[in-house]
């Protein structure tokens, strides 16, 4: 599988998803005009990935912000990786925020707690 790759926008995080190293990065705020629409590349290639063989698969979520309908697509992919998880692939994800962003820290502590798979709260120091 070819590198999936989109630049940020004011509205739309950096995705990064290289097959080869299993690591996907997903950085930046996320609420674009129409988010399913916006994921829906990113969907239709992770279930691919996962599909094709025994992949180790290490996610990297570093959003500042999300709107609602964002939170309900980057849950959505979650649960995807999870169903993953469950059938015996090597998933884990990691939550990064900034150590003064409590509203993201609480929306992956949220998400941590419904779910079976590996899933790391990470907080990052803010340097000036």
């Amino acid at each position: 599988m070819e590198r999936l790759y989109r630049a940020s926008t004011k509205s739309s995080p950096e995705v990064d998803f290289n097959p080869e190293a299993g690591v996907l990065k997903i950085t930046g705020q996320s609420y674009p005009e129409n988010p399913p629409a916006f994921y829906h590349d990113l969907f239709v290639w992770l279930k691919k990935y996962l599909a094709a063989a025994d992949h180790e698969i290490i996610v990297e979520l570093n959003i500042s912000y999300m709107n609602t309908s964002s939170t309900k697509c980057i849950m959505d992919m979650i649960y995807l990786l999870e169903d993953a998880f469950n059938a015996g692939a090597n998933v884990c994800i990691n939550w990064h925020y900034t150590a003064r962003n409590r509203s993201m820290r609480e929306c992956g502590e949220e998400f941590r707690e419904e779910l079976n798979v590996k899933f790391n709260v990470i907080a990052e120091e803010v340097y000036q």
